[in-house]
């Protein structure tokens, strides 16, 4: 059936020119919102050109499908581009209408505007624990913009991914508007059944929009979608109407839009999903540019997005007719290589938001027939939830401070994330959740006032959640945390060796000695100002002679203010000895420089073994005369993990520890 009338209207549409040519006469805006119509690229005007004039709804090689308003035809004629006038979709069927709710529960029918808004109503009113109705605010015409919230503590703000999925933003793609409806219908009747759904209703919080443009849908009367319109009431394409990222804000910015941008605010959506009609395709970004644009960049999460665009349409092809959603890249496509368009949700949510989001088209036919909706929910039905189940995959956690508040951070993938890709925790919870294509990477918290944090060697695989909760450490609470402070003597040296965990406003270190009186400044070494990684610093006092000596540090901060470090006592009796340093710098990555002494001449062999005692290198295997030495080793080929180092002579060995972080 669905079949037989997807064909019909194609017919239709490509009958000949003359049964549909006319000229447009001067009272045919006073009648009408908009003109559908075709036509057929020529010479050097390009789809880039003529979307910033129309709304291109379809491309197929060079022949392109459009809306208009007014203003926007008129620049359109001035092309002078052949073109003809096309029935608009929302006129070739007269949809059946149902007003009671119950009837609704069929689905296979299109409920009136007052039905639709009495069904709202009533979910949150029958599933009170898990469902909140959400009005966003009045359409042009006084209509309302409605969300459903479900989730099993529905009044609060959990530290759980926030999810989005709204329909018919064009008001005559009304498949989605029905399924998004029994979608909501479906998880709150499934809800403690269902333990997929009551699994996404008990991790995530579900946010659904089934209506994003009420005024177009039932722009012929609330008793009816016939005659519905892609544009709002004041003639404009809600998905051309958002800030874009190559031009910016609209100057004409619509209700319905605001209220759009004022939830998205209020919120930190994690993945959102918006549905047409017109095609049968899962679009991903970006919409906005396409590799023909100079200096064009693919999002950097490009092939997470097709993973998560193929699963989509792979499912609905596993549970639908051979010939539904199988077109474009078996199903899915790049947004701007199908063609570019600006102002759309999509790009704003990835751009502005730091979300992500799709545009899923449903159906070939946008003002499907009422008796073949059941169909289109089998088809997607599962795609729906799966889709969902995305926001559970990843890295997630939660940021906060050392007070355990939450921190809105921003969270970057470090030699990965651009074009506003990074996300940003939730300011009101303090949790993330960042999608991914499995590998490994170095993940940066950042806040202001906070001290940035890098985690490496974080894992990500398809289909499970690697915890990274964070904390970050205020910019002016934390002084120099000294981990260790010691000594050893090599031939008549003495070298200090110390580590930090963090440093705050650390201008650095004087080095004091004292031998038979008081402490004395013999040298001094820089900080690195405020961090918190580990670092790591050696000082050498050379030719001491020897006796008994005790050592201090004195740490400086830029504002001078001091702090001083335990004492160690050293004794140097002789002046030459046998002698195995810490490796310097320790952590290292991937160089360090490794220090030894030996006081006779004799075979010296020093290797390197991970922390099982397997053997990694020799680097030294040979006879050396009475000194001094360093040798270089290299942990390029190396995990990060704990190494030893083994230095030995005859009748002496030395081991250490060190570590490799990547």
């Amino acid at each position: 059936m669905i079949n037989f009338t997807k064909n019909l209207i194609l017919f239709i549409l490509f009958l000949p020119v003359s049964l549909f040519s006319q000229q447009i006469d001067s009272n045919y805006f006073k009648e009408n919102i908009e003109v559908y119509f075709t036509f057929e690229l020529s010479g050097s005007i390009t789809v880039g050109e003529i979307t910033n004039i129309i709304s291109i709804d379809n491309v197929a090689d060079r022949k392109i499908f459009a809306y208009a308003n007014e203003d926007e035809f008129e620049q359109f004629l001035r092309l002078d581009i052949p073109y003809k006038i096309l029935p608009k979709p929302g006129t070739l069927i007269s949809p059946k209408m149902s007003d009671d709710i119950r009837g609704i529960t069929d689905w296979n029918v299109y409920p009136t505007y007052e039905a639709y808004v009495a069904k709202m109503n009533q979910f949150a009113i029958d599933y009170p624990d898990i469902c909140e109705l959400i009005d966003g605010g009045y359409t042009v015409q006084g209509r309302k913009i409605l969300f459903a919230k479900i989730s099993d503590n529905v009044s609060v703000r959990e530290a759980e991914p926030q999810f989005l999925y709204t329909s018919t933003m064009h008001g005559d793609e009304t498949t989605g508007y029905v399924l998004m409806l029994r979608l909501i219908d479906s998880l709150l009747t499934s809800y403690g059944t269902d333990p997929e759904i009551t699994n996404l209703v008990n991790n995530v919080e579900i946010w659904i929009n089934p209506l994003a443009n009420p005024d177009g849908t039932y722009h012929s009367g609330n008793n009816t979608v016939y005659g519905a319109t892609r544009y709002n009431a004041n003639g404009y394409d809600l998905n051309r109407n958002f800030p874009d990222p190559e031009y910016g804000v609209n100057s004409n910015e619509q209700p319905e839009t605001i209220i759009f941008k004022t939830i998205a605010g209020q919120n930190n959506f994690t993945l959102c999903a918006n549905f047409h009609g017109g095609a049968e395709v899962v679009n991903y970004p970006w919409d906005t540019w396409s590799s023909g644009y100079p200096d064009y960049i693919s999002h950097p999460d490009d092939l997470w997005y097709q993973f998560i665009s193929h699963q989509y349409a792979d499912t609905c092809q596993q549970y639908s007719p051979s010939n539904y959603m199988n077109g474009f890249d078996d199903g899915i496509t790049n947004g701007g290589e199908w063609y570019v368009i600006h102002g759309g949700r999509q790009d704003y949510m990835n751009y502005f938001m730091y979300s992500r989001e799709v545009t899923i088209e449903l159906s070939d036919v946008k003002l499907l027939p009422a008796n073949q909706l059941p169909a289109l929910w089998d088809y997607n039905k599962r795609s729906f939830c799966n889709y969902i189940k995305n926001t559970l995959y990843g890295v997630k956690g939660l940021v906060t401070d050392t007070t355990n508040a939450s921190v809105k951070a921003l969270i970057t993938v470090v030699n990965h994330d651009e074009m506003n890709s990074e996300i940003y925790s939730d300011s009101l919870t303090g949790n993330y959740i960042r999608m991914l294509s499995p590998g490994f990477y170095s993940i940066t918290f950042s806040a202001p006032d906070f001290i940035p944090q890098t985690i490496n060697n974080v894992v990500v695989s398809n289909f499970s959640t690697t915890i990274l909760n964070v904390e970050l450490v205020p910019e002016n609470s934390v002084p120099v945390e000294l981990i260790s402070f010691d000594a050893n003597v090599m031939n008549s040296n003495v070298m200090l060796n110390w580590f930090t965990a963090t440093e705050l406003n650390n201008r650095g270190f004087e080095i004091q000695r004292k031998a038979n009186g008081d402490f004395v400044k013999i040298g001094f070494v820089p900080g690195h100002g405020t961090i918190t990684e580990i670092q790591s610093y050696s000082f050498t006092d050379d030719n001491v002679i020897a006796g008994s000596y005790s050592y201090r540090l004195k740490q400086i901060d830029f504002d001078g203010t001091i702090d001083y470090s335990n004492v160690i006592n050293v004794d140097v009796t002789r002046v030459n000895n046998y002698f195995l340093a810490q490796n310097y710098p320790n952590p290292f990555n991937p160089g360090t420089t490794i220090s030894f002494a030996i006081a006779e001449d004799g075979k010296v062999t020093l290797r390197i073994f991970d922390i099982l005692g397997n053997e990694i290198e020799t680097l030294v295997n040979s006879k050396l005369t009475a000194g001094k030495y360093e040798v270089e080793f290299n942990g390029t080929d190396l995990p990060s993990g704990v190494y030893l180092y083994s230095l030995e002579t005859d009748g002496h060995r030395f081991v250490k520890k060190m570590t490799l972080l990547r």
